[in-house]
């Protein structure tokens, strides 16, 4: 299988996030949030195998406006918008990096049982 390096996933999908967030969606567990949610988490965890730390919000308002530099004459909405998806990016970091952390002291208590 044909896998993309981490630093295309990483831009495809925050690009896509952009305007989905853009559009009004928010993160959620269902229907387009989900989808939202899954792009972004995604490119999350490709920023983690490249050890980019993510848990500081400069990285996601460089990436945003690295967005809105390129597509702001376009679509004139992204710009209108880059603080609240800056805002989201950083709301779901945060809630990606605590879930990591849960699912990570769970696998150790399973290996230290058995």
């Amino acid at each position: 299988m044909n896998q993309k390096k981490p630093n295309y996933v990483i831009a495809d999908h925050l690009r896509a996030a952009c305007f989905i967030i853009s559009d009004g969606v928010k993160p959620s567990g269902k229907q387009r949030g989900y989808v939202l949610r899954k792009l972004i988490r995604r490119s999350l965890s490709n920023c983690l195998k490249l050890k980019i730390d993510i848990s500081k919000s400069q990285f996601f308002e460089e990436l945003v406006a690295s967005v809105v530099q390129i597509y702001d004459g376009v679509y004139p909405e992204i710009k209108e918008n880059q603080e609240l998806i800056t805002a989201i990016f950083n709301k779901e970091a945060d809630k990606y990096l605590k879930a990591i952390s849960v699912g990570e002291k769970e696998w150790a208590k399973v290996l230290k049982n058995n």
